[in-house]
């Protein structure tokens, strides 16, 4: 039986692959922050939409630098994922507090995440404002993953075990991958 709900949409429509967002700061200071709102919008050019509340420390950098790098974080750092979530880094230097390592990006000044199992370096390439958040689409400009992170052109999940969000503070990792051939 279907029953009418008052569960937000986003909740419904879970769980969402997580990503950790680096950017910098004016002062070239970096960032992490976690998002789970991220989608592919175009595969040519190749470009990544996040959506951020525009209130959000991550979108200012992002704003001002027009450039983040979305990194893939597995279940081995979840506790760093949560952290990254629960604060600011206008008040709170992330990469410290966790022991994330920053690695230096191929194309973009943000860092990417020596943790994370691949990274996508994004130019800023428009925003459009929707209700309560910003929907910032990245150019992918340049791609790097761990080498197991691969196969067959597709994401090794059962190897990299990236975490998706259900929802709150739980989480869901995935570890199966089904052919329908």
């Amino acid at each position: 039986m279907k029953i009418d709900t008052d569960a937000k949409a986003n909740r419904l429509y879970s769980p969402q692959l997580v990503g950790l967002i680096t950017t910098i700061d004016p002062s070239g200071k970096p960032n992490v922050a976690t998002f789970a709102w991220i989608t592919s919008v175009s595969s040519n050019p190749e470009m990544i939409a996040v959506c951020l509340a525009p209130k959000r420390y991550t979108y200012e950098c992002i704003a001002q630098s027009g450039e983040f790098v979305v990194n893939l974080p597995t279940v081995d750092i979840i506790d760093s994922v949560w952290f990254c979530g629960k604060h600011s880094g206008r008040d709170v230097d992330k990469f410290k507090e966790t022991g994330l390592t920053p690695l230096d990006s191929i194309k973009v000044k943000p860092p990417r995440i020596k943790e994370c199992a691949a990274h996508l370096e994004c130019r800023l390439a428009n925003t459009f404002e929707v209700g309560d958040h910003i929907i910032v689409i990245g150019e992918v400009v340049a791609k790097s993953c761990d080498e197991s992170a691969i196969v067959d052109e597709t994401l090794n999940i059962t190897k990299v075990k990236p975490l998706l969000h259900a929802g709150g503070s739980k989480f869901v990792v995935a570890k199966e991958i089904m052919d329908v051939k």
